[in-house]
């Protein structure tokens, strides 16, 4: 692919924020040295018939890291996050009463699905729905990626009927990228673009609850890239783009599966499980994710499944759906602390025979994350995916909980928005004014933008620091921002992103509530 570095960096303008409006990059990007790192596996378990086995315990786990094996610091079954019985789940607000409960995303994919394709996709979710209680075993959210946007259809829920409403009321639009581009031209970077933007837009959305994710892709994802036709800068940005977002998936504990709704699938499936990376490892030395690029490498490099030309669309969800509640996590500090290595092979061996572990099947240590980071060498790129990730925020009804997030109008002060956001969730810097050892700072990209008809009128964006005195308490950090509402606006949306971490959280008003009335 020519010009690929271009043509990708061009799929970051199509949350339609414009890039001037970013805040300046960092001379660099923030990091953190520790001398231990925890690594924490989500592992499913299932015997030679494909069935779920509960009832296991530590003894019968053995991990290895670079075939090493390494002792298990803490393990979970399955029993033990699953959701209590009586809670009721109606907003991702609610999420805050079963933190350890895993939670289901079920994503349509009408960015890189043929129309007819996707007809089939969605019968067979209605299908699967049809098939389950009507009270749902997991929190079930339901989201769409389009031509223009990703958004939520419904918010999580445990009700059945209001996710095959939602399911009803959704009208899907006409994938014109796809059409347009086929497999190559510039909107093949477009999509890959968008749709690595997605996931990511999931992993910051979803930063706030600690439980696992289990986000089942319903769509034929976006179309290979062969990075060893594209110059060795291009690669670079697009290889570590994926890295970068599988990295934030496993982060924030997601499993991704993906399911391809044609029923005979125009490409090979070369890889659908975590064993079938190590292949891919092989061919591109340490690194599993070099050369071709596609979207079969991001369910298994986070312990998920791809499952293609199949005509069971809906029990294919059902297994994802049964394996994203039917896990045990276990966790490990590694042997060997040195980052010489870039990266982590990570093996699962089961003790009692006829069992098989499915987990995520390594890691990038943070001195290649680091590195790659600075191979790139391009700042502007950098002020680009901020602003993506800022524009991302502001245009989506998704709403994100890396940061708790309430904003209120300052009385008497018209058109200044106070925003206070949890301090625990924010990255602090010790300071160096003699004002104590409990005083710190903080530093955040605040942003207001405002929507008349779902389309933005307008916005305004600071960069804001704000100190943490001693004996103030983990409460919450005030920021005050001058915004005021354009004439028409129907409400606002107030995008916070921790300057140092990327941590991002959001709160949305009304134009009244704006208004202070």
């Amino acid at each position: 692919m020519r010009n690929a570095l271009a043509v990708f960096a061009l799929g970051f303008s199509v949350c339609g924020f414009a890039f001037a409006q970013a805040p300046a990059a960092p001379e660099q990007e923030p990091t953190l040295s520790v001398t231990t790192r925890l690594v924490v596996l989500d592992v499913v378990v299932t015997d030679k018939a494909g069935h779920t086995v509960p009832g296991l315990t530590k003894s019968d786990f053995t991990v290895l890291e670079d075939k090493q094996p390494q002792t298990i610091r803490y393990f979970e079954g399955p029993e033990q996050h699953r959701l209590p019985a009586g809670v009721e789940i109606h907003s991702t607000a609610d999420l805050a009463r079963v933190p350890d409960a895993p939670v289901t995303m079920i994503v349509l994919d009408e960015l890189n699905t043929r129309f007819e394709d996707m007809a089939y996709a969605r019968q067979a979710v209605v299908n699967y729905l049809k098939s389950q209680p009507t009270r749902l075993a997991q929190p079930t959210e339901l989201l769409v990626a389009s031509n223009t946007k990703f958004q939520v259809l419904q918010d999580y829920t445990l009700d059945r009927d209001a996710l095959l409403a939602a399911l009803k009321n959704h009208f899907p639009q006409y994938p014109w990228r796809l059409m347009q581009s086929g497999k190559g031209g510039p909107g093949t970077a477009e999509r890959l673009a968008m749709s690595l933007g997605s996931l990511e837009q999931i992993a910051q959305a979803s930063a706030g609850h600690p439980g696992r994710k289990n986000v089942i892709w319903v769509g034929r994802g976006f179309p290979a890239v062969n990075t060893n036709e594209s110059t060795d800068a291009e690669a670079a940005v697009i290889e570590q783009a994926v890295r970068h977002a599988i990295g934030m998936m496993r982060d924030e504990r997601i499993t991704l599966t993906s399911i391809d709704p044609t029923e005979v699938s125009a490409g090979t499936v070369l890889i659908q499980t975590p064993d079938d990376l190590d292949a891919a490892e092989d061919e591109n030395g340490s690194d599993p994710f070099a050369g071709d690029v596609n979207f079969q490498l991001l369910a298994p490099a986070t312990g998920g499944r791809i499952f293609a030309s199949r005509n069971d669309v809906d029990a294919a969800i059902g297994t994802s759906v049964r394996d994203g509640d039917n896990y045990y996590t276990l966790s490990y500090e590694p042997t060997n602390r040195s980052d010489a290595a870039a990266y982590r092979r990570i093996e699962v061996k089961m003790n009692r025979p006829g069992l098989h572990a499915t987990t995520r099947n390594g890691y990038y240590t943070q001195a290649a994350a680091t590195a790659a980071s600075a191979e790139t060498g391009n700042l502007e790129l950098l002020r680009k995916k901020i602003a993506f990730d800022l524009g991302s925020a502001a245009n989506s009804n998704i709403a994100y909980t890396g940061l708790a997030v309430a904003a209120h109008p300052v009385a008497g002060a018209a058109g200044v928005l106070a925003v206070d956001v949890g301090a625990r969730d924010l990255s602090l810097s010790e300071l160096e004014d003699g004002s104590g050892p409990d005083s710190a700072r903080a530093e955040v990209t605040l942003m207001v933008a405002f929507f008349k008809d779902n389309r933005m009128i307008g916005h305004e964006i600071r960069e804001m620091a704000a100190k943490l005195v001693a004996g103030q308490g983990a409460g919450t950090i005030e920021f005050r921002i001058p915004a005021q509402m354009p004439a028409g606006a129907t409400r606002a949306r107030v995008i916070v992103r921790d300057t140092a971490s990327g941590k991002m959280g959001t709160a949305d008003l009304s134009a009244a509530v704006y208004g202070g009335k």
